[in-house]
């Protein structure tokens, strides 16, 4: 295996265990910012690129949240939204077919 296969290996378990932190409700501070130092170094190195690392951070937050992260975000914009435009029939929804993202 080579450099660039044994980083890619590493993020995306870097980026299952991010998802998988956020999933169980943790304070994701410190492992952000562990995590995104980790990125830049391969990015300085060569070892991948931004657009490689999105795809994998897309792939990882599915396979966690079952959901893709641009339908996650939309729900969020939506959600906030109805917050600030005081639209409270948004949640009007029963929580158990709510789904969290």
């Amino acid at each position: 295996m080579d450099q660039q296969q044994v980083f890619i290996t590493e993020a995306r378990r870097q980026f299952e265990q991010l998802f998988q932190a956020k999933k169980a409700g943790k304070n994701l501070v410190v492992l952000k910012h562990r995590i995104e130092g980790f990125f830049y170094a391969g990015e300085l190195l060569g070892l991948v690129d931004k657009d490689l690392l999105q795809q994998l951070m897309e792939q990882s937050y599915f396979d966690v949240f079952g959901v893709s992260l641009s339908k996650a975000a939309s729900y969020q914009t939506e959600r906030k939204h109805a917050l600030e435009n005081e639209f409270y029939q948004y949640f009007e929804e029963p929580a158990f077919n709510r789904v969290r993202y």
